[in-house]
């Protein structure tokens, strides 16, 4: 069975990672041009991203998978109003999704929470519309010469990782039937961080702005006819 592990209900959380889903939404809103009135995000957590998804797009539709319970009704209460249908689900209800009914998939920093890859992807391109697209983040892969780092900080908190590569991720996406492809996140901006509150830290600027500008990956998975 298809398993994503809980985050962290961290307020900063949201607040970390605001630069990189605006990179994400401006990708999102410069290949999807407004046609997405269904959008699923893996890994919701308390709906942060469909909130702005939402006001990007205005979708009829919204869908966040989130294995904890609380973070899921979080994100209902964030979420109700936003589209005329709301749905936060647990991963193991995904497979009630309807087939090919989802115009857009988002997936930021989980996929080193999920044990079973290929069975997300293969839910991904089962409820992906023909043309649908899912955009993917990623920096925690073994390219990441910070990864081995910050996934051995993980385990010591109790969680359960997985390590792979950028070339995993995309066999995956085109085992399960996706048309793949892949450029780095974000190309330029300011990085905001603060070392002394950092919970995941860098060694160097330069690591930090490495990760930023090189390892933070965003994938693209297309459904063809």
């Amino acid at each position: 069975m298809l398993t994503l592990q809980a985050r962290e209900h961290e307020a900063p959380l949201e607040q970390v990672n605001q630069i990189f889903w605006l990179s994400l939404l401006e990708q999102v809103q410069a290949e999807v041009r407004g046609q997405a009135n269904s959008i699923l995000d893996i890994g919701c957590h308390d709906g942060g991203l469909l909130v702005r998804l939402a006001a990007l797009l205005h979708p009829k539709k919204l869908i966040g998978i989130e294995p904890e319970t609380l973070l899921r009704e979080r994100a209902l209460f964030r979420l109700h109003k936003l589209a005329s249908s709301v749905a936060v689900l647990p991963p193991e209800r995904w497979n009630t999704i309807p087939p090919s009914s989802l115009d857009l998939v988002t997936c930021h920093e989980v996929l080193h929470l999920v044990d079973d890859l290929s069975g997300l992807f293969g839910q991904v391109s089962r409820t992906l519309s023909t043309h649908g697209t899912a955009f993917v983040v990623s920096g925690c892969h073994t390219e990441n010469p910070i990864w081995p780092r910050w996934s051995a900080q993980l385990r010591t908190e109790g969680k359960v990782v997985v390590d792979r590569s950028p070339f995993d991720i995309l066999r995956a996406g085109i085992n399960a039937g996706l048309h793949a492809s892949l450029r780095p996140l974000r190309r330029d901006g300011w990085v905001i961080y603060d070392p002394d509150l950092a919970k995941f830290t860098y060694s160097s600027v330069v690591e930090l702005l490495e990760h930023h500008y090189r390892h933070k990956l965003l994938f693209r998975f297309v459904k063809l006819p």
